[in-house]
């Protein structure tokens, strides 16, 4: 199967979430977890990595737009200060 954009796009832009793992966007789309985790990493300026990990430890990643859409202006503000505190 070859890499779907597309498919990757729209499952971060899933309404019934705002964070999301690479397992279950794989999941969702069908495409192998490496390819879904090299495509976030390799296009940071559209994705929010979490501070926190999910119960299993995955770390948590959100479609900026989602994010920015969908979180509290305090909770955006706290994220931005921590990024920026080192």
């Amino acid at each position: 199967m070859s890499f779907d954009e597309e498919k990757v796009k729209k499952a971060f832009k899933n309404k019934k979430f705002i964070w999301r793992t690479v397992r279950g966007v794989s999941k969702e789309t069908g495409i192998s977890p490496n390819e879904i985790q090299t495509y976030v990493l390799s296009h940071g300026d559209q994705f929010v990595k979490s501070s926190s990990r999910n119960t299993r430890g995955e770390v948590l990643f959100a479609d900026r737009e989602v994010y920015r859409s969908k979180a509290s202006p305090v909770r955006r503000i706290m994220a931005a200060v921590k990024t920026r505190g080192g």
